[in-house]
């Protein structure tokens, strides 16, 4: 009883029980503060973490994620890219059928004039037959020895068969049976054979 009365004793029983009191208030603010950060680290984690059916998270599944999603990004361009060469083949598609209908419309026309001009050439052809029909076959050979043997066989294909065989006939024994005469009389009958089918066209 004579300790408690000291002063020194009263002194540091006081400063005891001030630290002790302290001690526990700072204890309790600081276990009211671990609480709250933990609560706040425990919000965000919530908030981080993925939709169901995923109920956890890791590092290996945020790389697995993000290399999904790069892989994603990826075949969304080689996609944008397929239909950009998609798009240009079609126009390619459409650039030679329009190219093909141009040349078919140009063929036509070609064909149409080749027509005309194959009309024409009969015109021609039978007329000037009808003529050296008139002559004599000798005055016809003198002629067509100015002539290709093409036209000749032509000529004579328009001309009627007894004026056509005369010609050949006068052709042949000119020059006193010349052999190239002969010959060419030969090959005129040949290409006369030929075009007959054309001679009543």
């Amino acid at each position: 009883m004579n300790a408690l009365k000291s002063p020194i004793a009263v002194i540091f029983i006081a400063t005891f029980s001030g630290v002790g009191t302290g001690l526990a208030w700072y204890w309790q603010a600081a276990q009211t503060i671990i609480t709250a950060i933990e609560v706040k680290v425990a919000e965000e984690l919530e908030e981080a973490r993925p939709e169901e059916p995923w109920d956890f998270w890791t590092v290996e599944l945020e790389n697995i994620t993000r290399e999904i999603t790069d892989q994603r990004q990826v075949l969304a361009l080689r996609s944008q890219q397929l239909d950009e060469r998609e798009r240009l083949l079609d126009q390619e598609r459409e650039e030679i059928e329009a190219s093909r209908r141009q040349v078919e419309a140009l063929q036509t026309r070609i064909n149409q004039h080749i027509v005309a001009v194959q009309e024409e050439e009969q015109r021609n052809l039978k007329s000037l037959a009808e003529t050296y029909s008139q002559l004599s076959a000798r005055a016809a050979v003198a002629i067509f020895n100015e002539l290709d043997d093409t036209t000749v066989a032509k000529l004579l294909s328009f001309m009627p068969p007894e004026s056509a065989a005369e010609i050949l006939e006068e052709l042949s024994t000119t020059g006193g049976a010349n052999p190239a005469n002969v010959k060419r009389a030969a090959e005129l009958s040949q290409r006369l054979r030929l075009l007959l089918p054309h001679r009543t066209s």
